[in-house]
């Protein structure tokens, strides 16, 4: 008999992993000559009674296999394959999600294409027979994030890129340069990129059809935001590479990523605080130092919930939100103050003319206020990084 070992990486998939395990193991009626061997590679994060399940159905079924693996999708998927090629020696490896999403018979169809000669099969919603049943917006990112792969690094005739559902042969696995690939990320990038380094290291592929739909339990790990920054920087250093610029993009974009997040949340929170320092000079009468000092306030207000839930989300500190508000108040207080001696000493120096940009006229406590954005972005993320959001251990 030949053997197959799927890996089925997971994270908090108590209510989808023994459903997955058995219509994994029902395909083996479609795929005669060939045994199906699973490895359940759960990430040392989940902490919902997975393991414990995956250890009761491995302790049944001497096919099963349990291991734990440092947290990220693709660490459960490398490390998945590594102990499938040490322990149980495949003619093919496998991998499956184990969210349910992916209709297993997709497995089939992938072994199929194996022995037809092909070194990688990859499970495709984009192809005649494949469905995506998502929701619209997911549909729209998982088009937007394979078309803009397929145009920064190709190849073309790949539709599908952003999906854990292959099929490969042991000789392909072995040649792939695993130091080059980012499969320690927590992201999903190890999908995309794993496609790009297997067809570097000579994959003869095939796409075969798939369907993909809705979880039925627990809830998607994908973050759209972290994962869509990944693939934006990992094909921009693909290409520049392949352009003979040796940047190192997708390094370097990792670790300012909370930099990057910040900066965003700084510029919805320099919009709020133009827009109410516009209204208080044009609908109030205020001077612009005097509006700028207030509208200076909301977009603190603004930041705070932004950066406390999104770009800090996951910073373990030992403060509660209502600390942490009256601490980002104190440091931003260091940059209203700022930003407010920086308006004032433009306004009296320049004072309240205007200035003809092309035939329109724009008041001069327009540049004021962006004059105040570098340094009080500077003075703002530094000390909110290392005070505020200080990361502390238990």
């Amino acid at each position: 008999m030949k053997k197959v070992s799927v890996v089925l990486p997971t994270f908090n998939e108590k209510a989808n992993v023994e459903n997955t395990v058995n219509k994994v193991f029902e395909q083996e009626k479609d795929l005669p000559g060939w045994e199906i061997h699973i490895i359940i590679a759960d990430d040392i994060r989940s902490s919902d009674g997975t393991s414990e399940i995956a250890k009761k159905l491995a302790s049944r079924n001497k096919r099963i296999y349990f291991i734990k693996t440092d947290p990220g999708l693709g660490v459960g998927l490398i490390e998945g394959h590594k102990f499938a090629l040490e322990h149980i020696h495949p003619d093919v490896l496998a991998q499956l999600d184990a969210d349910g999403q992916v209709i297993p018979d997709v497995l089939t169809k992938m072994v199929k294409a194996i022995e037809e000669g092909y070194s990688l099969a990859i499970g495709s919603r984009f192809v005649s027979g494949g469905k995506n049943q998502l929701s619209f917006l997911r549909k729209v990112f998982t088009m937007g994030a394979s078309l803009f792969f397929r145009l920064m690094v190709g190849p073309w005739d790949i539709k599908e890129v952003t999906n854990s559902a292959r099929v490969f042969t042991p000789d392909l696995f072995k040649k792939i340069n695993i130091s080059r690939l980012p499969w320690r990320e927590k992201t999903f990038i190890v999908q995309p990129s794993f496609l790009h380094e297997a067809i570097m290291a000579g994959a003869k592929y095939k796409e075969v059809p798939l369907i993909f739909k809705n979880r039925l339990e627990g809830y998607s790990k994908n973050k759209v935001f972290n994962y869509s920054y990944d693939v934006i920087s990992y094909c921009l250093d693909i290409r520049l590479n392949a352009l003979g610029i040796n940047i190192p993009i997708f390094k370097i974009s990792r670790k300012i990523k909370t930099l990057v997040k910040f900066s965003l949340v700084g510029f919805v929170g320099t919009l709020v605080d133009f827009v109410f320092y516009k209204i208080f000079i044009n609908s109030f009468g205020l001077n612009p130092a005097t509006s700028k000092g207030f509208s200076a306030e909301i977009g603190i207000l603004n930041n705070f919930v932004l950066n406390n839930y999104w770009t800090f989300r996951y910073r373990k500190t030992k403060t509660n939100l209502w600390q942490k508000l009256g601490i980002y108040n104190l440091v931003s207080l260091g940059g209203l103050i700022l930003a407010v001696l920086i308006v004032k000493y433009l306004h009296t120096t320049f004072g309240d003319g205007f200035i003809n940009v092309w035939g329109k006229l724009i008041a001069y406590n327009n540049f004021y206020f962006f004059a105040t954005i570098p340094p009080v972005m500077v003075w703002n993320f530094t000390i909110n990084h290392l005070v505020t959001w200080r990361h502390q251990e238990d």
